[in-house]
């Protein structure tokens, strides 16, 4: 019998960096070990009592497919909030979308050949990565660094990643995983150089709600001169602590772009009709809510960064937005640290799960030494994950020597 074997393809989409020591986690708890994970940006804050009261006003007796564009409610919903930020669009300029990694693809699809390339501010959102080996298409990357807070690097350094194969620049603000909150300048800049090479500019924008100690997060559609490269790609995810409700948007006025990516739509039907109700309800969810949600986030965030920042070499820039942070450990290689936090070290029957550095980059070598927390559990918590993780650097540091 002839054996059968798998596509190139599907052997080349790498596993998420964020979930691929699962099955690690997974065999350590089964021992009893009470593991805080930090790896997932799943929060604990409760999702608004609006998400529950569109699903408790649904009439209708048939839960039937909705358009693929998404339902009207929703669609309208959108456009209202994004006029609250200044951004101006009509319901043809948006489709709905199955979570914001869907919409990642669905940008790249419509915007991009097989073969073609893609400029990639590094560190990125792992799956990124993942996305762009389902496109067949390139990751060119520029650098940013902790010691920079995640900023833009100068003009050319972006600039000389162009080449004839290039077609869009990707980047996310604020940032997973850096919560680095681009400033306006930043945002022209890459505008700037969208726009004078021809290229897309896709704004992954999701952690809008979320920048702190003054700070705003600046959409691509708000830089005058972005009507034809702007794509916004977003998502309910974090805004409404509704990660399962798996919903987003594609945002563009490119009408030839957003053609593509209803046809794309069109393809896989729609989105789950039920939570685009709920969702489009949360448009009623008042300010008080996002208040509350950014100073539980500021608390959480200034406990990992004092943990982490009082451990002996390591470098943890305080984020402005989202709830992430990079941190930096010299001398310590996080692949074996973060698996063997899994399979070796426990204090007091606890261990933490973080995410290795090294997935969130696509040039070889880098963010072996660095990791992402994510910030998603209430203060207590956070306090005690950061006091066995000082432990955790101090004993694999000493096996090390």
């Amino acid at each position: 019998m002839q054996s059968v074997s798998v596509s190139t393809r599907g052997k080349n989409v790498p596993k998420s960096a964020i979930r691929k020591l699962i099955p690690f986690a997974k065999e350590r708890e089964k021992t009893g070990v009470k593991i805080i994970k930090l790896n997932i940006g799943q929060p604990d804050i409760e999702t608004p009592e609006e998400f529950w009261q569109g699903v408790r006003d649904f009439k209708e007796r048939v839960l039937a497919y909705a358009p693929s564009e998404g339902r009207a409610e929703l669609v309208k919903s959108f456009v209202t909030y994004y006029n609250k930020y200044g951004i101006t669009v009509t319901t043809s300029d948006i489709v709905v979308i199955m979570g914001g990694i869907e919409g990642i693809l669905f940008a790249l699809l419509a915007a991009t050949d097989p073969g073609d390339e893609v400029i990639v501010a590094e560190p990125y959102y792992s799956n990124y990565l993942g996305v762009a080996a389902m496109a067949q298409v390139n990751f060119v990357a520029f650098t940013t660094t902790a010691e920079n807070g995640y900023h833009l690097p100068a003009r050319e350094e972006i600039v000389k990643k162009i080449t004839p194969r290039t077609k869009a620049v990707l980047i996310s603000s604020p940032g997973n995983p850096t919560g680095c909150v681009y400033t306006r300048k930043e945002m022209e800049l890459l505008a700037s150089i969208a726009n004078e090479h021809g290229l897309f500019l896709i704004s992954d924008e999701v952690y809008r709600e979320f920048a702190y100690d003054g700070e705003e997060a600046t959409s691509v559609m708000q830089i005058p001169g972005t009507e034809q490269c702007g794509i916004i790609i977003d998502s309910v995810s974090k805004r409404y602590s509704a990660c399962g409700a798996r919903l987003g948007c594609v945002v563009s006025k490119n009408k030839e772009f957003m053609a593509s990516v209803l046809s794309l739509a069109t393809v896989r039907l729609s989105a789950g009709t039920l939570d685009q109700v709920a969702i489009a309800n949360c448009i009623n969810t008042p300010d008080a809510y996002f208040e509350k949600v950014r100073k539980e986030y500021v608390e959480r965030r200034d406990i990992v960064v004092k943990g982490l920042s009082a451990i002996p070499g390591v470098v943890c820039p305080s984020p402005k937005g989202a709830f992430y942070v990079m941190a930096k450990i010299k001398g310590v290689d996080t692949e074996e640290f973060a698996k063997w936090l899994l399979t070796d070290f426990a204090d007091n029957n606890e261990t933490v799960m973080i995410a290795p550095g090294a997935g969130f980059y696509a040039t070889p070598g880098l963010g072996r030494d660095e990791i992402r927390i994510a910030y998603v559990f209430k203060a207590p918590v956070m306090k005690r994950a950061m006091e066995i993780l000082a432990q955790a650097i101090q004993t694999f540091r000493s096996l090390k020597k």
